[in-house]
């Protein structure tokens, strides 16, 4: 070694070769001998070992940098004189998720491969040989390049780090002057003012310019920025401007705000005694204008009751003429009750002339079906019957299929129900599916009616249609017009009508049927498909006038097809006739009597 240099630390490319050396003019030569690489190697660990301890960043020793402005922060490894690092590389807080490199240089050239791209084109490494030291410039500080940096320094193969804190200097807001209250001759006032770093010193002075003593100084950090609020009284008799004023002692600035007290009158009068005169007089006025609405309120009701019992006395006069037109109307609706009745009764009369014996298919019973040895009835049992599964078979939907395959003409049968709480009847498509859960609709090739409780129906189109049936049916007629589209259901115990489907059929058609679960118990009766037609139960509440009409029937002469398939339930005509006082409902409907 030669002119006080040291071997292998001249240049970076000393410190990863062995066999390479300084001459006297400190270029590099080769070694005769592999005792160079040797001693090269310990002079590199020699120099780490007498290096002191690196310095750790601090909560509270930390680098200031003013907001916009640049910060020098310095690797707190020292180095010995003239040394220069293979690499040097600035980290912040080590974070799983992204990249957290700030700066990089190798071999005395800066990267940027993996740089954090808020970093990119503000960064710069300063290097001091002389002083053996390392630093990172960033220039245009922001607020969010505050925190702890990591500078890590490689010689050779050997490598340090160390820590340092930067924070950035902000000036806040300008203060904000109020005035909190009042209390025996004092004014407090509080001034406020946020976003200071570091901690601000905030100053009260009087008019006089003379120095307040602050009653309370409070200084919140909140994101990393402080919030103050300092608090003081003047005397109620000062006058002219109270200044706040808050210091930046890093920065060397400050931020001022002033409000102006004016004198109170000689008289001045307490704020008790002020407070009284105001709320007086506005509760006087307060009274009076409620007063004024409950009158206005009053006339109203009463000229709202005097025109309603004119019009009631208006009515009732009117109420002779009107009696009469209202015994016309019921008489017209009784003839046109009689002629929908006829008509309901010749469409179920018709579709009984299409008698079918249907029998079920055991091939797609569900395994939980037991069926009679004449296929006529159906009920659920307790477990799965050892059945094959074939693709026919219904897996999940406790259902089965009628034997027969309708493409055309017109077919009708009767499934005896009872007293089964639930139950499901009606026609499907052939090609239906029979594995899984199934939603039974139209659209997917099933037209049923269903009964889901003690007394309630629906017909499961989409959505659902409740029906309201003034009689439970203990025997259903399903009928099928192939050729019109016509599935239409009928109560065969009050022979009357209950619901109608509307379709284009393409393909074979098959009756379906679905016993259900048990309910408790209460669901445990077979469904039974009727070998005959099954004598139907006269309906209850017969007119005087219809008797000698055999299964009631009504001569007219009447032409069923003026009528639509489904005709709405109707009720007896008695139920049409109303006492007196009901002739005026329509009139006296919305009428509302003010209460007081």
């Amino acid at each position: 070694m030669a002119g006080g240099s040291v071997p292998g630390l001249e240049t970076p490319a000393l410190l990863g070769e062995g066999p390479r050396a300084l001459d006297s003019q400190g270029v590099p030569t080769e070694m005769a001998s592999s005792s160079g690489s040797w001693l090269s190697s310990c002079l590199v660990a020699l120099m780490f070992l007498r290096l002191p301890p690196p310095l750790s960043g601090d909560a509270d020793d930390y680098h200031l940098a003013p907001l916009g402005g640049t910060a020098e922060l310095l690797c707190p490894i020292p180095l010995w004189p003239v040394t220069l690092p293979t690499a040097v590389t600035w980290l912040r807080s080590p974070s799983p998720d992204r990249s957290q490199v700030v700066h990089v240089s190798r071999d005395g050239r800066d990267r940027e491969e993996g740089v954090m791209p808020e970093y990119k084109g503000r960064t710069a490494l300063r290097r001091d040989p002389g002083e053996g030291s390392v630093s990172l410039q960033i220039r245009h500080v922001r607020l969010e390049d505050r925190g702890l940096y990591q500078c890590e320094v490689q010689i050779g193969n050997l490598t340090r780090d160390g820590t340092v804190t930067l924070q950035v200097a902000v000036l806040g807001s300008d203060p904000y002057i109020h005035v909190k209250g009042y209390d025996a001759g004092w004014i407090q006032l509080v001034c406020r003012s946020a976003g200071w770093f570091p901690q601000p010193l905030a100053e009260w002075k009087d008019p006089q310019g003379r120095v307040l003593q602050p009653l309370s100084d409070v200084h919140v950090l909140k994101a990393g920025l402080f919030r103050i609020a300092v608090s003081s009284r003047v005397r109620d008799s000062t006058l002219g401007n109270v200044s706040c004023t808050v210091h930046n002692l890093a920065l060397g600035q400050e931020k001022t705000t002033a409000m102006f007290i004016a004198a109170p009158s000689p008289g001045r009068i307490s704020s008790s005694t002020v407070a009284l005169a105001v709320i007086l007089p506005v509760l006087g006025i307060l009274i009076i204008v409620g007063i004024y609405l409950i009158w206005k309120q009053r006339r109203s009701k009463e000229k709202l009751l005097y025109e309603q019992v004119m019009e009631v006395e208006n009515l009732l006069s009117d109420h002779a003429k009107e009696k009469g037109r209202l015994h016309k109307a019921l008489k017209k609706l009784r003839s046109e009750l009689k002629l929908k009745r006829a008509a309901a009764n010749s469409g179920w009369r018709r579709a009984r002339l299409h008698f079918v014996a249907v029998t079920l298919d055991p091939d797609t019973a569900h395994p939980k079906l037991i069926l009679s040895e004449d296929r006529r009835r159906v009920k659920l049992g307790d477990r799965r019957q050892p059945v094959p599964d074939g693709p026919q078979r219904f897996d999940f939907v406790v259902s089965v299929l009628g034997a027969e395959y309708f493409t055309a003409g017109c077919h009708y049968w009767e499934v005896h129900v009872g007293d089964k709480t639930k139950w499901a009847l009606g026609v499907c498509s052939e090609s239906v599916s029979r594995k899984g859960k199934i939603t039974a609709t139209p659209a997917n090739g099933h037209w049923l009616v269903r009964q889901s409780s003690e007394k309630e129906y629906e017909a499961l189109t989409s959505p659902q249609t409740t029906l309201r049936l003034k009689e439970p049916p203990r025997c259903v007629g399903i009928f099928l017009d192939y050729e019109a589209g016509i599935i239409s259901f009928y109560n065969v115990t009050s022979r009357s009508h209950i619901f109608t489907f509307t379709h284009t059929f393409s393909g074979p058609l098959r009756p379906f049927f679905e016993p259900c679960l048990h309910d408790g118990g209460k669901n445990t009766a077979p469904l039974i498909i009727c070998s005959e037609l099954q004598k139907s139960e006269p309906p209850t509440g017969r007119k005087p006038e219809e008797k000698g009409h055999a299964n009631g029937d009504v001569t007219m002469n009447v032409d069923p097809s003026l009528f639509p398939p489904q005709a709405p339930e109707l009720f007896p005509p008695r139920d049409m006739i109303l006492p007196w006082p009901s002739d005026l409902a329509p009139a006296l409907q919305g009428l509302k009597v003010p209460s007081f």
